[in-house]
């Protein structure tokens, strides 16, 4: 059976240069890049050290736009892509780096319903980062079921 492992998220973003450098905090770095001649288009790969790529579409036109209205839950019972989320070993001390650092507006910690502690952190265009701290005991053997039934 294959074996299908995580490769890129893509994302439209409105200044790619902004973008480069707020995403360049969690450790992407640029790889590749296309531009269409008449620059109406520009690609980018941006790549963690495990291999992780984040591609970067630029329509010059969008930055013209207005920001989008995200807001955390970003429209979740709306299907499709929500949030990138990254883990990290230490949340809080991430986020006081993260703070330290001014890339973008921090949420507070919060426990999710699924028992994962998170933060989100806005991108440049106002689309949310989650930060999270995993430290549930996972067994695909005896998953883990939740409910909001008082106990």
């Amino acid at each position: 059976m294959t074996t299908f492992a995580p490769h890129h998220i893509a994302l439209s973003v409105g200044d790619l240069d902004r973008s480069k450098a707020f995403y360049g905090y969690f450790g992407f770095r640029p790889v590749a890049e296309w531009s269409k001649s008449d620059k109406s288009l520009t690609i980018s790969h941006l790549r963690q050290d495990d291999g992780f790529v984040l591609e970067l579409f630029h329509y010059a036109d969008d930055g013209a736009r207005p920001r989008p209205a995200f807001t955390v839950g970003n429209n979740l019972p709306e299907i499709g892509v929500k949030h990138v989320g990254f883990t990290v070993p230490d949340l809080a001390a991430t986020r006081a780096e993260i703070i330290e650092a001014g890339i973008g507006e921090v949420t507070e910690i919060a426990r999710g319903r699924t028992l994962v502690d998170y933060f989100f952190v806005i991108d440049p265009d106002g689309m949310y980062v989650e930060v999270v701290h995993d430290a549930r005991d996972l067994d695909p053997e005896r998953p883990l079921l939740l409910t909001d039934a008082p106990r």
